[in-house]
């Protein structure tokens, strides 16, 4: 048995009674117990849950309240999947969580994580980010205190994963990036630049607003003018050509905003290449 701890609002939201009994005898598993809290944002509401032993932190949808107990289980699994934990040993930490309990009450560390995830789940989630896309971020962020590193890497550990495998996929996707700048700068002065978007944002989804402003950040520099700032300015092509291979989906979000920084920096066309009949129609739509 697992022990959710769950704020007093959260409890109130639940109808929860004033005091409950906790089984201080219940086993727990690797990362329990949890803390869990209310995210008031839109369109939906989201429960932010903070692991007490690693520190890593999961968003699921709130609604319906009544089956968050049964809920929470299948959203775990789908994450620590997500994250690279052996399916056998993702399996095995999830079976432990039938039953789980209700409590009041957090450890203060934990707590004042908890509090610190929200605030990022509620910033991702404005800026147009889905639930699988807050809980790579979530599964990303970096811990300074009272642990240093990244919780993904602890779950894996304890898991029974390859956090070492997971950092040099990181270290690929550095060098992957360092080459595609390489290869934007190299087109400063033509007129059509092209752009590898998957290479560039390594992101499946596009979907935040901050997506297409750091895509656009990414024209090449004109390196022989020199702005006030002492910065080169941005080359601004006659068309732009995004390559998007690999790309699944776009958010309204993304769409919006590339549209506006399109005009802003008065590019003339954008062309869409390797790009999925969905994800076409939506970058259309806003044109």
């Amino acid at each position: 048995m697992v022990t959710l701890h769950v704020t007093r609002e959260l409890a109130r939201s639940l109808k929860l009674p004033a005091k409950l009994a906790v089984d201080a005898s219940a086993s727990g598993s690797a990362l329990g117990p949890w803390s869990l809290g209310l995210v008031h944002c839109r369109p939906a509401k989201l429960v932010v849950a903070v692991s007490a032993s690693t520190r890593w932190a999961l968003a699921l949808h709130a609604a319906p309240l009544a089956t968050l107990q049964q809920r929470f289980g299948p959203a775990l699994l789908l994450n620590l999947l997500a994250i690279g934990v052996p399916p056998d040993h993702a399996r095995a930490e999830v079976d432990v969580y039938a039953p789980v309990q209700w409590a009041l009450g957090h450890d203060r560390g934990v707590l004042t994580h908890l509090n610190q995830c929200a605030g990022d789940v509620l910033w991702a989630v404005n800026d147009g980010l889905s639930l699988p896309s807050v809980n790579q971020r979530l599964a990303e962020r970096i811990i300074i205190k009272p642990q240093t590193g990244v919780p993904a890497d602890e779950v894996l550990r304890v898991l029974g994963g390859d956090p070492a495998n997971m950092n040099l996929l990181k270290r690929a996707q550095g060098q992957t990036w360092s080459e595609t700048y390489a290869l934007m700068q190299a087109q400063a002065g033509q007129k059509v630049v092209t752009m590898p978007v998957l290479r560039l944002l390594g992101s499946e989804r596009l979907e935040a607003r901050h997506q297409a402003e750091i895509l656009m950040s990414r024209l090449p520099r004109d390196e022989s003018r020199v702005l006030a700032s002492g910065r080169s300015p941005r080359w601004v092509p006659r068309e732009l050509v995004l390559d998007l291979q690999g790309i699944e989906a776009v958010g309204p979000a993304f769409a919006a905003t590339l549209h506006a920084e399109a005009l802003e920096l008065g590019l003339r066309q954008i062309t869409l290449r390797n790009a999925l009949e969905d994800v076409a129609d939506q970058l259309l739509q806003i044109k």
